[in-house]
């Protein structure tokens, strides 16, 4: 008998054997209630968010005032800041274009999201010479900008591995 199959007949002996032990069962039934208990819970914010968002854009549209945000996807979308936000008007989620940790990175370095490369290298000099460790004597000082200078070079690499990602 081959390996893979005795492994496999040994895995299905001990959960056959688990799957009679009530305190297994017990915590298998707790938790797809907890499960079920937050699935209802994060369907109810999301029914809360897509009424709050759709009351607004009435509101908006009542105000005469047109969409504050339009993106090239061609849907509208509600814009804070410099960045739209995931949830279109229609009150469906839509993906965003740029993954949280990148979108942070671009935060980070100061920039809209979608700058071509080689703004994000300038911008990182700029801010590397402006708070290299090497500049302050002062040793909490030189901590925290060992401290930011990190941060920077981290914000950068993530917003190159991403832009590496795409282009593949």
């Amino acid at each position: 008998m081959s390996i893979p199959r005795r492994l496999g007949r040994l895995a299905s002996g001990f959960l056959s054997t688990l799957g009679e032990d009530e305190r297994v069962r017990e915590r298998l039934r707790t938790g797809r209630e907890r499960s079920e208990t937050l699935r209802g819970a994060f369907e109810a914010a999301l029914r809360g968010a897509q009424e709050e968002l759709r009351r607004a854009e009435e509101r908006r549209r009542a105000e005469g005032g047109g969409s504050s945000g339009t993106t090239s996807g061609g849907g509208e979308r509600q814009s804070f800041g410099n960045r739209t936000s995931g949830w279109a008007s229609s009150g469906t989620f839509a993906p965003l274009k740029y993954p949280p940790n990148v979108l942070s990175a671009y935060d980070r370095l100061g920039l809209v999201p979608g700058v071509p490369m080689d703004e994000v290298d300038r911008k990182r000099r700029d801010l590397v010479k402006k708070f290299h460790p090497d500049r302050f004597s002062d040793p909490d000082k030189r901590a925290r900008a060992e401290r930011v200078t990190a941060e920077i070079n981290a914000a950068h690499d993530a917003i190159e591995r991403h832009s590496r990602r795409k282009t593949r």
